[in-house]
C-alpha cells in the first residue's frame, strides 16, 4: 500500500468544495428546485467518486456510487422526490463526508496511485527523478497530452498517465517538470525511438480523464517552435545544451524562450492556485508587520537632507502598501463560501423540531476576511438554531396567529463602509420579555418592574448572561444556557459587536457588524492620561470637539446633544482610572444597534492602520480590551472595545 501524500490536502479540499455543491443541491431539490438543482448534484457526486477512486479510497468511492444511482433514479423519474427520501440522500452525502476524512486521516491510497508519484518510472520499476531531463536531441516523438477541462485531481491524473505511458515506451523527457497545484492539465511526454504509437496512445488514454493525445515527430516540434520563435538561436542552443547536460524542466507554472526551442508549446498559467490557510495568514502578518516598519521608516527619513533617501523611503512604503492591499485581498472570500454550509444546519433543526421553515442568504457574493467568516459559523449556527426553537411558531401556531404555515428565516449580509452587517431575521413570536424578566429574576439580576420595561439591549444583555436561557425544558437544540453569552464573547473578541430588535409577535432580528478583516484595521489614535489607546472606527460614527459642545446633567448623568439626540457620556479616564492628570477636549462617538454613547477622551491623536494580535491579559486588567497593536511609531497600545465601554 502507497501514500499519495501531496495530493491529500488538494483532495480534501476539492472533495470539502464538492460536499457543498451536493448539500445544496439536495436542499435546492427538497425546495422545488429543478433540473439544475439536480444535475449539480449529480455532477457533485460522480466527481467525488471519480476523484476517490483515483486515490485509491474504494469505499468513499463505492458510497459516492450509491449516491450517484439514486440521483439518477430521481432524473428517470422512477422516484419521487419528498423529505423521506431528502433525508436519505443527505444522510448520504454525510456518509461521504465521515468517509472522506477518515480516508485522507488514514492516508490510503493505492499502490498504483503510489507509483505514480515520480512524473516517469522506467521500465522494469527504476525510479526516475522528479524533474526529468529532456534532451530534445534524444527524443524520436512528442506526445501533447491535455487532459478533460473537468478532471478533478489533474495533477495527479498526470501522474498516472506518465505511468501508464512508460509501460509501453521509454520516456526520455517530460514536461512540465513537476506537477504543481498551477498545472492547468497540459503535458507533453518525449519518448526514445522505437514507441509504438498506437500503444502509447491506448495506454495513454487508459489512464482515464484524458481529452486530447497528439503524437507528432520530435524534429517536426521543434521547427515549428524555431519558426515561432525567431532570432532566439542563442537561447534556444543554451536551452538544448542545459537538458543535455542533464539540467532538470523549468517549472511549472510558465513556459519560457529557451523551453519553446524544443516544447513548441505555449501554456496559459492556471488561474487559481491553492495556498495552506497557516500560511497566508503569516504572509498577512509580516506584510502588516512591515507596512508598520516602512511608516516608521518614512517618519525618520522625513527630515533627512538627502532627496534621494527620501525618494526611496517613499517609493518603499508605497510598494509595500501595495503589496499590503494585493495580500489583504487574498484573504477576502465571498461569505458563501463558508455561510453555504448553513442552510444543511437550518433543514436539520427544523425537521428534528417538527417546523416548516424557508431560509434564504443573502449577499452571499460580499467579500470579506475569511478568519472572520470562519470564526461566525458557530455562532451563526446557535442564533439560527435558537430562531427555529424559540422564534419560529409551529404549522399550527403560525396559522393562529394569521401567518403563512411555513417560517422566514434569512441571513442578510451587508457592506457598510469599513465594515460588514450581517442580520439573523425571523418572522416568528420575537423574544418573550415576560419570560426573560422572569428568568432574570430567578437568578437575582437586577431588572425592571415589567416586561414593557425592558428595552431591546437589556434583553440582549440578560439573554448574554452566563447559564441563562428561556427554554422550559433541555432538548437537543437549546436549554442549557451555553451560548448567547458565548457568542457575544466571540464577536466582541474579534473586533465586532452585536445588538437585537424585537418585536412582539413579529420576530426577532439579531445584528453583527464586523470588520472586513483581521488583518489591517482602520483605528483612531486617542491619548487618555499618559497613554494612547487604538479604538477601531468599526463602531465609531464621529468625533467630536467636546469644548464647543454643551454637556448637561440630567438624572445624575450627563449628555451631549448631537443630531437631536442626547448622547450619554462615558468619561474614558475615569474607567480607566488615570493616574495621571490631563484635560479631556474630544469625544468620539460610538453606536452598535440603537445604543450610542459619547467616549470622551484628552486628545485625539489621529487615525492610521493596526494590527490587532491577541494577548493574554493580566489580573485584574479591564474586559474592554481586543487586543494589543504596534503604533507607526513603533510603541505597543492597548485596543480598546468601545462597545464594552458602553
Amino acid at each position: 500500500m502507497g501514500r499519495f501524500d501531496q495530493y491529500l490536502d488538494l483532495y480534501l479540499s476539492e472533495a470539502q468544495e464538492h460536499l457543498g455543491t451536493l448539500n445544496r443541491g439536495l436542499l435546492e431539490l427538497e425546495s422545488g428546485g429543478g433540473g439544475e438543482a439536480l444535475d449539480a448534484a449529480f455532477r457533485a457526486a460522480h466527481t467525488i467518486k471519480g476523484m476517490a477512486a483515483m486515490m485509491g479510497h474504494e469505499a468513499v468511492a463505492a458510497v459516492a456510487h450509491r449516491l450517484e444511482d439514486r440521483l439518477d433514479h430521481i432524473r428517470a423519474g422512477r422516484v419521487e422526490v419528498d423529505p423521506t427520501l431528502i433525508d436519505e440522500l443527505l444522510a448520504g452525502a454525510d456518509e461521504l463526508a465521515r468517509g472522506i476524512d477518515a480516508a485522507v486521516a488514514a492516508g490510503a491510497v493505492e499502490e498504483e496511485a503510489a507509483g505514480a508519484s515520480s512524473p516517469a518510472a522506467a521500465p522494469g520499476g527504476d525510479a526516475r527523478p522528479t524533474e526529468i531531463p529532456v534532451p530534445p536531441d534524444g527524443a524520436d516523438r512528442a506526445v501533447r497530452v491535455v487532459l478533460a477541462e473537468n478532471c478533478p485531481l489533474k495533477a495527479a491524473r498526470a501522474h498516472i498517465v506518465c505511468r501508464s505511458a512508460v509501460g509501453v515506451a521509454r520516456l526520455v523527457g517530460i514536461w512540465p517538470g513537476e506537477f504543481d497545484e498551477a498545472f492547468d492539465g497540459e503535458l507533453w511526454l518525449f519518448t526514445a525511438p522505437g514507441a509504438d504509437p498506437e500503444r502509447l496512445e491506448a495506454a495513454i488514454r487508459a489512464g482515464g480523464e484524458v481529452a486530447v493525445v497528439e503524437i507528432l515527430d520530435a524534429e517536426e516540434v521543434a521547427a515549428r517552435a524555431a519558426a515561432e520563435a525567431p532570432g532566439e538561436a542563442e537561447a534556444d542552443a543554451s536551452a538544448e545544451g542545459g537538458a543535455a547536460s542533464g539540467t532538470a524542466a523549468a517549472p511549472a507554472d510558465g513556459l519560457d524562450d529557451r523551453q519553446a526551442a524544443w516544447g513548441g508549446l505555449t501554456r496559459t498559467g492556471a488561474r487559481h492556485v491553492r495556498v495552506a490557510r497557516r500560511q497566508l495568514i503569516d504572509l498577512a502578518d509580516g506584510m502588516g508587520d512591515l507596512a508598520i516598519l516602512a511608516r516608521q521608516l518614512e517618519q525618520a527619513a522625513a527630515d533627512a537632507a538627502s532627496p534621494t533617501l527620501k525618494a526611496v523611503v517613499e517609493t518603499i512604503g508605497r510598494r509595500v502598501r501595495e503589496l499590503q492591499d494585493t495580500v489583504l485581498g487574498m484573504r477576502m472570500v465571498p461569505a458563501g463560501a463558508v455561510f453555504d454550509r448553513l442552510p444543511r444546519v437550518v433543514r436539520d433543526t427544523a425537521r428534528s423540531l417538527g417546523k416548516e421553515v424557508d431560509f434564504r442568504l443573502e449577499g452571499r457574493d460580499i467579500e470579506l476576511d475569511r478568519e472572520i467568516l470562519e470564526e461566525l459559523v458557530d455562532a451563526l449556527v446557535h442564533i439560527l438554531r435558537n430562531a427555529i426553537d424559540h422564534g419560529l411558531e409551529d404549522r399550527r401556531g403560525r396559522l393562529a396567529a394569521g401567518k403563512p404555515p411555513r417560517g422566514q428565516l434569512v441571513l442578510r449580509v451587508i457592506r457598510e463602509r469599513s465594515s460588514i452587517l450581517i442580520e439573523v431575521e425571523d418572522d416568528g413570536r420575537g423574544v418573550d420579555r415576560a419570560k426573560v424578566l422572569n428568568r432574570a429574576r430567578a437568578l437575582g439580576l437586577t431588572v425592571p418592574d415589567s416586561p414593557e420595561e425592558l428595552s431591546d439591549e437589556d434583553v440582549l444583555r440578560l439573554l448574554s448572561q452566563p447559564g441563562f436561557s428561556t427554554a422550559d425544558q433541555v432538548s437537543s437544540v437549546s436549554g442549557r444556557g451555553v451560548g448567547m453569552d458565548v457568542v457575544v464573547t466571540r464577536i466582541r473578541a474579534l473586533g465586532g459587536g452585536v445588538s437585537l430588535r424585537t418585536i412582539d409577535g413579529r420576530g426577532a432580528t439579531f445584528m453583527l457588524r464586523m470588520p472586513i478583516t483581521l488583518a489591517l484595521v482602520q483605528a483612531l489614535r486617542v491619548r487618555v492620561g499618559a497613554e494612547d489607546y487604538a479604538v477601531p472606527i468599526t463602531h465609531v460614527t464621529e468625533a467630536l470637539d467636546l469644548e464647543q459642545e454643551r454637556v448637561v446633567r440630567k438624572g445624575g448623568r450627563e449628555y451631549v446633544r448631537r443630531r437631536g439626540r442626547q448622547l450619554p457620556i462615558v468619561r474614558l479616564r475615569k474607567v480607566l482610572a488615570a493616574p495621571t492628570p490631563g484635560k479631556e477636549t474630544a469625544a468620539i462617538v460610538t453606536e452598535l444597534g440603537d445604543r450610542r454613547a459619547a467616549l470622551v477622551v484628552d486628545s485625539l491623536v489621529g487615525r492610521e492602520q493596526i494590527i490587532v494580535k491577541s494577548f493574554d491579559a493580566a489580573v485584574g486588567t479591564l474586559k474592554i480590551f481586543s487586543g494589543a497593536a504596534l503604533l507607526s511609531d513603533g510603541r505597543p497600545a492597548l485596543v480598546l472595545d468601545p462597545i464594552s465601554v458602553i
